[in-house]
């Protein structure tokens, strides 16, 4: 069972319905835009890719340049929390969970 602090944060939910003035002053959906871009281009990669497939797919969909430190982090934290999972042995490759 998860402690009530490791849930600080991940309780918004789905934040669609929220104006952009409320989202703009949010922290938590600037990164969970890119949480839903490495999502959808590792299932556009049959839910499978190393950071080179994933730094070229988020420039080719959503015509963004990531720095490739920055994504290897935000990689390591979403397998963290459970968003995705690296693969044993295969430095930079991330599968959908």
């Amino acid at each position: 069972m998860e402690a009530p602090l490791d849930k600080v944060g991940k309780r918004l939910g789905n934040t669609s319905d929220l104006p952009e003035e409320l989202k703009n002053q949010l922290q938590a959906t600037k990164t969970d835009e890119l949480e839903r871009q490495i999502l959808d281009v590792l299932s556009n990669l049959e839910g499978v890719g190393n950071l080179d497939e994933l730094l070229v797919g988020l420039y080719r969909k959503y015509n963004v340049i990531q720095d490739r430190q920055f994504l290897s982090n935000k990689l390591y934290r979403m397998a963290k929390t459970g968003h995705v999972k690296s693969i044993k042995g295969k430095k930079g490759v991330y599968q959908m969970v």
